[in-house]
């Protein structure tokens, strides 16, 4: 049997009995592809579309939890689709067709793209989550003894952390003799470190986002020998809500 060039629904043919099942079903498919939306649970990987989920929705929405940006490639065929990155994590998916110029979406991104049987193309700017910033300051004075809690946070409403802290900043008055390593803590369990390299400005380590819950505790834990110098430190996690 023959099929429509671009959503591949099957044609009726002149002799065939039952032409209502061929009709209907051909109708069911043009409604999926305009209107049904489906959510794709990607694992933490890259992704090749079926003909199916291409075709047979308007709507794509991914989840999954990522560890890097991952590339999701569409089958070719001219078609309208809305795509969201609903992933968590904080890493991008770069939409494409094979061969093709991927479309980047960031966390959060939601765009309506247009295949034209050889690429895709943007039909619309990205339309983006919207979260307010929410900030934690902690300032540590002196010099830190060795092990000693040098800071305490209790969130007092959902707060994300994002990976690797992007953003947030860390500085001292006098710079450190060593490397110097404060462990950060939620809830007792480790989850990163603000580090000073004989340095007055401190990086961050934070291998995933952390979602903070009400009564959640961060803190900051100074390393086991107190620096010879490092006094005064002052410490901003930028966080979301």
């Amino acid at each position: 049997m023959t099929t429509t060039p671009n959503l591949l629904l099957t044609h009726i043919v002149a002799s065939q009995s039952q032409k209502e099942v061929t009709a209907n079903a051909a109708f069911d498919g043009l409604d999926d592809a305009l209107c049904n939306p489906t959510v794709i649970a990607m694992a933490d990987a890259n992704l090749t579309l079926t003909d199916a989920q291409m075709l047979g929705n308007m709507y794509l929405s991914f989840t999954g939890t990522l560890t890097a940006a991952r590339t999701i490639t569409v089958p070719v065929h001219a078609k309208l689709i809305l795509i969201e990155n609903d992933t968590t994590g904080g890493f991008a998916l770069n939409v494409k067709v094979s061969g093709g110029t991927p479309l980047t979406f960031n966390a959060g991104d939601l765009r309506l793209l247009y295949c034209d049987g050889t690429n895709l193309k943007a039909v619309t700017t990205p339309a983006t989550v919207v979260v307010n910033p929410y900030d934690i300051g902690m300032f540590v004075a002196g010099k830190p003894l060795g092990s000693a809690i040098a800071a305490k946070f209790i969130a007092t409403r959902a707060i994300v952390l994002p990976i690797n802290l992007t953003g947030s900043e860390a500085s001292a008055e006098a710079a450190s003799t060593g490397n110097v390593s404060f462990t950060i803590y939620v809830n007792n369990v480790s989850k990163g470190s603000v580090n000073f390299n004989t340095s007055a400005t401190g990086t961050f380590t934070f291998s995933s986002a952390v979602t903070l819950a009400i009564g959640d505790v961060v803190k900051l834990t100074a390393p086991g020998t107190q620096d010879a110098t490092l006094t005064d430190i002052a410490i901003t996690l930028t966080g979301t809500r």
